[in-house]
């Protein structure tokens, strides 16, 4: 005999830790053009394990899909301290991949496993409909989730938010060189998972990106740019393979772009690591790490680069959809001057409502060196305060206390992010880690199946949110589906806004007890959140049925 539950997609079936009652749920309501997920938890009662079938009964068709709920492991949930904000502290497997539903299904007498079951809206009709799951061991066990589809479409997002796409990460771990026909389709497999689930920002790596890079050692060369220098030692650059890369992202639905990096991280000392052919045919490393990045040399040199490629993406019409970056997360005390220099030559090139940058100092937006700061969560509230209404917001492994999508924290503490950024009517999102697939500063490889820290240096998750599955074949997080779902409630909120039924951003986040949540320690449950929502989705269907 089979034990199943239905769970909401807040819900994480651990498998050393009991089923919390809280996270039960038989039905739920969705607009048009989301994916809503529910889970099917099941065990075995009569005896220590079996295999199972199981089977969905619906009248969706293709609009619903499941997937089995398999567990990673963890070495690193949180740094010491923060284990009150842990679901699971101790290291331990966690609930996170999503995975075609393998042939056989085992249950087991103590340990809880999940299906995964998804409604793609765009793909079905409004109205009721009632999903039957079917589990059996030759007896067969049912549940019963009952999905209301709401008569109102959700806006398109117009949020950039940008999750780190890492072409080398997929190189290396599927074995093919960059630029290759292989290359190219699983970029567009990846692309296209991402802007499925809200990342409509793709960082496009005109040179290899100067992230997470020790100083002195590499990443593998990801650059789309051609560089020649001519016999006078001039420039001159070729844009074939950016102008494909930028073909695949807008095919995968992506609204804007991200260019690279023009300095290297935490400052302006150093150029990118930049590779290009010299007059007798030679290819070799132009400029990197021995590279002033406030030399003339350089500063010679990125200036005949950002004219040409301004006319290059100006011809191709996405020049306005474009995000430029000088340097991540600069220091205030030791680069404010490298960085000033940096951003006043991008910006003789590069309209400052286009220059992105992570950082913790708002004296960078006060002192005139940058427009659009990229705010970590736990360093934005002087930010907000100083009526920056440009302001963006990012969080990585620093942010523990804030929202995030860690394996070990609850998927609540990630899911109020689209609330919390329709509060403060945040600008834009980053996250560093889609398909990070390194260690700490790149010092090797590391299978995402075996390391959820890269290699135990941030707590599990925070690299990467999809899992490089067989075939070039993106296998989607529970991290990531649920990130997904946030920046669906920012849609629904912000059509709430433009409806005009419910008044100012003021008086719906008072109405709905927004308020309530800070971006710093905040207290919530998975009910209140779902609550909200739900209450989002009645008022929108209410105003769609009285026009």
């Amino acid at each position: 005999m089979i034990e199943i539950r239905t769970l909401n997609s807040l819900a994480k079936v651990f498998p050393d830790l009991p089923l919390k009652e809280e996270y039960a749920a038989d039905h739920g309501s969705a607009l048009l053009g989301e994916r809503f997920s529910f889970q099917a938890a099941y065990r075995c009662v009569d005896r220590p394990q079996t295999g199972v079938s199981f089977r969905a009964e619906s009248d969706l068709g293709e609009a619903l899909s499941v997937r089995f709920v398999d567990n990673v492991p963890c070495d690193l949930t949180v740094p010491s301290g923060c284990e009150d904000v842990c679901e699971h502290p101790l290291p331990g497997l966690m609930p996170d991949i999503l995975r075609p539903v393998p042939p056989v299904l085992w249950a087991y007498n103590t340990v809880w496993r999940a299906l995964w079951l998804t409604v793609d809206t765009g793909k079905a009709a409004p109205g009721e409909h009632v999903i039957r799951v079917v589990i059996s061991d030759g007896q067969e066990s049912t549940c019963e989730f009952r999905l209301d589809i709401l008569n109102f479409r959700l806006p398109e997002q117009e949020l950039p938010v940008t999750n780190w796409f890492h072409s080398d990460g997929l190189c290396n771990y599927y074995g093919t060189e960059f630029g290759s026909e292989e290359y190219w389709r699983i970029m567009e497999n990846f692309a296209a998972c991402a802007v499925r689930n809200g990342v409509n920002m793709l960082l496009t790596p005109v040179f290899t990106p100067p992230l997470d890079t020790a100083p002195g050692g590499e990443r593998r060369t990801t650059q789309l740019v051609k560089v020649c220098v001519k016999p006078d030692g001039s420039y001159a650059f070729g844009f074939d393979m950016l102008d494909r890369y930028i073909d695949v992202c807008l095919k995968a639905g992506a609204r804007y772009l991200e260019i690279s990096h023009l300095f290297t991280q935490w400052g302006c000392r150093n150029a990118p690591k930049i590779i290009g052919t010299l007059p007798d045919g030679t290819e070799t490393r132009l400029f990197g790490w021995e590279t002033d990045g406030t030399g003339q040399e350089y500063s010679g040199f990125l200036r005949s680069f950002l004219t040409a490629l301004c006319a290059f993406l100006k011809g191709k019409g996405v020049f306005d959809c474009c995000f430029f970056h000088v340097s991540d997360e600069p220091d205030w005390n030791s680069m404010r001057e490298q960085y000033a220099y940096g951003a006043a030559l991008v910006r003789e090139f590069i309209p400052e409502t286009q220059i992105i940058d992570a950082m913790s100092d708002p004296r960078f937006y006060t002192e005139g060196l940058i427009r659009v700061p990229v705010a970590a969560l736990t360093h934005i509230d002087p930010f907000i305060d100083a009526g920056i209404a440009e302001t963006w917001g990012y969080y990585c492994c620093g942010q523990i206390r804030t929202s995030n999508r860690l394996v070990a924290t609850p998927s609540y503490r990630n899911r109020i992010l689209g609330a919390q950024l329709f509060r403060y009517d945040i600008k834009g999102f980053l996250q560093w880690g889609f398909n990070f697939y390194n260690s700490h500063l790149s010092l090797e490889q590391v299978d995402p199946f075996g390391s959820s820290t890269a290699g135990g240096w941030v707590p599990g998750g925070d690299p990467f949110v999809v899992y490089p599955g067989p075939g070039g074949t993106p296998w989607e997080s529970i991290r990531l589906v649920v990130f997904s779902e946030a920046l669906c409630d920012y849609r629904a909120l912000t059509a709430l806004l433009g409806s005009g039924t419910a008044g100012s951003r003021e008086d719906i986040v008072r109405e709905l007890g927004l308020d309530r949540w800070p971006f710093v320690d905040f207290k919530v449950s998975a009910a209140e959140l779902i609550a909200v929502r739900e209450k989002v989705n009645s008022l929108l269907a209410r105003a769609a049925a009285d026009k």
